[in-house]
């Protein structure tokens, strides 16, 4: 019972509403956003330092920003014989800060960011009460940059990420025939550093070619089980205790500035083979054992298109296609992922040295179905995201 229940939790149990595919979340800010996400070789903001370092030299002086991403999702799960459950609904918030400062041919910059921190909740007596009923991620990432520009056609930019993140999961626990469930609770903490790169040529014509590099990084999660048994049986508690890995993303962008508007497409790898086996341990040997997940690395693209319409206001739009790295044979309700197709639409109101960017998001979900032991049936979801920010330049 203890082993099964640990194996879960260090799964790493995440939602499956995350705007990347599997559990990464890629919407880090309202402008890029609303370009799909297809911004590594024309984002002009200090969200640059989560996107692109490199970009950070073709603005002059300091920046600001401040933002949220407003996450609304549902899952629904339903059986073979077409009995339907629904995750309870809740709005997410990813708070985003930004900000930014280039002299002559040097930035410095500084991300403060959310990448994976949402939640799902299933009622307690639905068909999976005993692999998941609550669900919850947070992360946060500190991340200063350094760019240089080397002339007016080449620069790079480069950066380190503290992580610090933790995890709770809530599921039933099957105990005997003729007693009810019990209850297990567990939570988790760790840490990790990794780097961020990229950089950016500019070619004749307003041509615009830039490569983005976030290495893997390894995270040690140390976590703390509890079960809650029916009498006459005894609750209990207990230790265990991982290492994995978070992929690296490697993109590559090309963008067009044309008059009024501006093209790119971005192609995005990720290498979610890092996720696809890790070892558990524990204090006393009775939640050791070897996980297989079988994740695939993954391509992703992303298409955007900006339109300056005056000195007050840009509007913009986008689409990405994000292909689930999870095969259907370990596909379950901690995180019943699928491809998604992306729409975005944003803009920019300016007034002096202020912007304030708003935008909204679309993903729709390909049905999954699960061969999961004792879990046969179809997942759909779907997402609505409202993102805002406030910028300030000098």
């Amino acid at each position: 019972m203890k082993k099964i229940n640990i194996i879960l939790f260090l799964v790493f149990v995440l939602p499956s509403h995350a705007l990347g595919a599997a559990f990464l979340i890629y919407n880090q800010d309202a402008k890029a956003n609303g370009m799909g996400m297809a911004v590594i070789s024309s984002i002009d903001n200090p969200s640059a330092v989560f996107y692109n370092p490199a970009m950070l030299v073709f603005r002059q002086g300091f920046s600001i920003s401040a933002g949220d991403t407003m996450i609304a999702p549902s899952t629904r799960y339903e059986t073979t014989t077409g009995k339907r459950y629904y995750s309870k609904t809740s709005t997410h918030h990813l708070p985003t800060f930004f900000a930014k400062h280039t002299h002559n041919d040097i930035s410095f910059g500084i991300g403060v960011y959310s990448p994976f921190g949402l939640s799902t909740e299933w009622p307690r007596d639905w068909a999976g009460s005993r692999y998941s009923t609550f669900a919850e991620l947070k992360t946060t990432y500190i991340n200063p940059v350094f760019a240089f520009r080397v002339n007016d056609i080449f620069s790079f930019g480069f950066g380190v990420s503290y992580i610090k993140s933790s995890v709770k999961m809530k599921q039933n626990i099957f105990v005997a025939p003729g007693l009810p469930d019990g209850e297990s609770k567990l939570t988790g903490d760790g840490d990790g550093i990794g780097y961020n790169a990229g950089i950016t040529i500019r070619f004749p014509k307003d041509y615009t070619l830039s490569f983005t590099y976030r290495s893997p990084t390894e995270i040690k999660f140390n976590g703390k089980a509890f079960f809650f048994l029916p009498p006459p049986l005894t609750s209990s508690g207990t230790v265990a205790s991982t290492t994995f890995t978070l992929p690296f993303i490697a993109v590559a962008g090309l963008s067009k500035k044309l008059g009024a508007f501006i093209f790119e497409g971005d192609i995005l790898y990720t290498g979610w083979s890092s996720m696809s086996s890790y070892r558990i341990t524990s204090n006393n040997g009775t939640a050791d054992s070897f996980v297989y997940k079988n994740w695939r690395n993954t391509p992703s693209i992303a298409l955007g298109i900006n339109f300056n319409v005056n000195k007050y206001l840009d509007i913009r739009g986008g689409y990405m296609y994000d292909k689930s790295p999870v095969p259907g044979k370990t596909l379950g309700p901690e995180l019943p992922d699928s491809a998604r197709n992306i729409f975005t639409i944003g803009g920019t109101l300016r007034r002096d040295a202020f912007k304030i960017n708003f935008g909204y998001q679309a993903t729709f979900f390909e049905d999954r179905y699960s061969y999961i032991q004792g879990l046969h049936g179809k997942y759909t979801n779907f997402a609505h995201l409202f993102l805002v920010g406030l910028e300030y330049s000098q």
